[in-house]
């Protein structure tokens, strides 16, 4: 195809392979971000009232202090990381600055406060988590940005979300068996008196901590971002004029619709699970963990057949089909008769795949939207659109697992601190919890999913098209310069 000073402009749009060393440091890089959040979901709230004895209610004010930053800090930290220019590229900067500081923050937030008092104490953890947070989003807004930069690549994609969810999930699993135990059965017993279980967390956040710190650094030191003549962006930031062109991407407000509702429904069954298996299935230790490792064991172990099965399918359809399994699974969990560990465990098996999958195929799945952005805005923003998605996420779990579900379960006479015994109602909604109400969120995915314009055919026409008008506008600059 000529352009205007008769020089035939052709492209063509090339599979692009990334190395297995880049995919795997990428995965890596989520260590740090993975193991701070499991352990901030599972033992944080423990820790400042079991361990520290803070009053809850305090305590759950320091905790909406921090979910409250969440909502400003993630879409801020995803404009700037788009408009940075360096050497070094746009978001590894970002990653190098806030290695440190986010691993002293996990550090903080297990630590024995240096104040007396419950009101000091709850504003003090506030303050840190508000450092830790912060900390947080500069690391892996960019961090999620990536899967989109490192590649324009239909199944590169896919195969980058899936070596990321693989190491999120080997290191929740880790995280979840191992930080609480080692922190009261090992590290404890190394100090005496009253404050030796508050001592052996911070021992524990003192080792997770070192390898949140190393965990992006590794990203930073082997992992190179590609070179793209990137438009010049507008000095001034508007927030509503940013936000309004996002939501005007319509791939966007459906993948996110995906996304939203797939990582609801996961978070509704990890809220509960535990409570599930003991409650209803009346498991005891330590049959109760063997389960929970089953799911998160399988779930890393099936990345690979979730990513294949994308290369091969495509990202929706793989989602769509595994999304009806998960759904049907978690289903006929909800309903398995109460002690029988091995059908538990087989069920447990099975629902570890789409598990896996409900955490890898959404991310796969959004990454797309960016050649859509470009062609339509004729910018490239991947720290914007990753941050939107981490924000709906934060919201949505902090209103279906830090509202919902405690006040139906309150509602119900859930008694706190039972071993054996909740009332029937209670146990009723725990069953609900874990079948009807994630299979309701999954069928509605499921039908946005089959809306999803952007296939590998509809993908790789965009990288046509963005390829040619890319080659048009380099082939132009000279002419303009004359």
């Amino acid at each position: 195809m000529p352009n205007r000073g008769g020089r035939a402009i052709t492209t063509n749009v090339e599979r692009q392979r990334l190395p297995t060393f880049t995919k795997a440091i990428y995965g890596l890089g989520d260590w740090g971000a993975a193991s701070a959040a499991t352990a901030r979901n599972l033992f944080w709230l423990f820790f400042i009232v079991s361990v520290v004895g803070v009053d809850i209610s305090l305590a759950g004010v320091a905790f909406i202090i921090g979910r409250f930053w969440d909502g400003i800090n993630d879409p801020l930290v995803g404009i700037l990381s788009d408009r940075f220019r360096s050497r070094w590229g746009r978001r590894r900067p970002f990653m190098l600055l806030g290695a440190v500081p986010f691993g002293v923050g996990f550090f903080l937030m297990f630590s024995p406060p240096p104040f007396e008092g419950d009101l000091a104490i709850a504003l003090y953890y506030a303050l840190v988590f508000i450092l830790y947070d912060t900390a947080f989003t500069i690391v892996n807004a960019p961090y999620s940005a990536l899967t989109a930069e490192l590649t324009e690549d239909y199944d590169e994609r896919a195969s980058l979300a899936g070596w990321r969810m693989a190491n999120a999930i080997f290191v929740s699993l880790l995280t979840a068996g191992l930080f609480k135990l080692l922190a009261e059965n090992v590290f404890a017993g190394w100090f005496s008196g009253p404050e030796a279980t508050r001592n052996g967390y911070a021992v524990a956040a003192a080792i997770w901590g070192l390898v949140i710190i190393v965990s992006p650094l590794l990203v930073v030191a082997f992992v190179r971002e590609p070179e793209r003549g990137l438009p010049k962006e507008e000095k001034r930031i508007n927030l509503v004029q940013i936000t309004k062109e996002v939501f005007a991407n319509r791939p966007f407000r459906i993948g996110a619709t995906v996304y939203l509702l797939a990582f609801t429904s996961v978070d509704i069954i990890t809220s509960v699970f535990v409570w599930f298996l003991i409650y209803y299935m009346q498991l005891t230790p330590p049959f109760d963990s063997i389960v929970l490792a089953t799911v998160l064991g399988v779930a890393f172990l099936s990345m690979p057949l979730t990513i294949r099965l994308m290369q091969r399918l495509g990202k929706s359809v793989t989602y769509i089909r595994m999304m009806i399994s998960w759904a049907a699974v978690m289903t006929v969990i909800s309903l398995l008769p109460p002690g029988n560990v091995p059908l538990t465990l087989a069920a447990a098996a099975i629902a570890g795949i789409g598990y896996g999958a409900a955490n890898a195929i959404p991310w796969a799945i959004v990454a797309d939207i960016i050649e859509e952005d470009e062609w339509r805005s004729g910018k490239r923003r991947e720290g914007i659109y990753a941050s939107y998605l981490v924000t709906f996420r934060k919201i949505a779990t902090a209103f279906a697992v830090g509202v919902i579900v405690p006040q139906v379960l309150g509602a119900t006479g859930f008694i706190e601190g039972a071993t054996t015994f909740q009332p029937p109602a209670a146990v009723l909604a725990l069953r609900i919890f874990m079948g009807v109400i994630p299979a309701a969120l999954l069928i509605l995915s499921i039908y946005a999913a089959a809306r999803y314009p952007l296939d590998r055919a509809a993908h790789d026409e965009l990288r046509r098209k963005l390829a040619l008008r890319r080659a048009r506008q380099q082939a132009e600059q000279p002419e303009m310069a004359k």
